[in-house]
């Protein structure tokens, strides 16, 4: 079988987000961002099917299920508003779901066409033949679409992390 070698996704915070709190110095980091790529088995455990995180993988092939996780740490002095925390989705992996909501604390949007646009349900136009007419009309992208996740937080405190986190599967 063969394996594929695990490289990590770029992360991106929105400049936008630092210059609405209190100005302070540009060389000092505000937030502090780490990515973790786990593999996410399913075993049997006591008759029972459950699910096993194998950390830090350094290879995985066709078929493996994985977890992105990105922690995001408030390193600074100040409460930081409308915080964008995001990630590709990683080439030769495919979206599948299963991301982190909590629509009272952040707001999650995808992306189909690399991050330019994002939306809760993005949306695709498609041609198709009905009653022997051919007609266009926008429909609901396909998961497996989805190029980027991104999650808008509303406030961030000082000393605060939070934990965002989707599943790919790798092609």
């Amino acid at each position: 079988m063969k394996r594929l070698p695990l490289t990590l996704a770029c992360l991106l915070a929105s400049p936008g987000a630092w210059a609405q709190s209190p100005p302070i110095s540009t060389t000092q980091p505000r937030v502090q961002f780490t990515l973790t790529q786990d593999l996410v088995r399913r075993v049997q455990q006591g008759g029972q099917d459950v699910e096993q995180i194998v950390p830090n993988v350094k290879t995985v092939v066709p078929g493996d299920l994985l977890r992105e996780q990105i922690s995001v740490k408030n390193v600074g002095g100040e409460t930081l508003r409308r915080v964008f925390v995001g990630s590709p989705v990683p080439r030769g992996t495919e979206f599948v779901g299963e991301v982190t909501a909590n629509t009272s604390r952040w707001r999650v949007e995808y992306s189909i066409d690399d991050g330019r646009t994002y939306n809760a349900a993005p949306r695709r136009t498609v041609t198709v033949s009905e009653n022997g007419q051919t007609v266009t009309r926008e429909v609901i992208a396909p998961v497996s679409t989805y190029t980027h996740v991104r999650w808008t937080v509303g406030e961030l405190g000082p000393g605060k992390t939070l934990k965002f986190a989707f599943r790919v599967r790798v092609k």
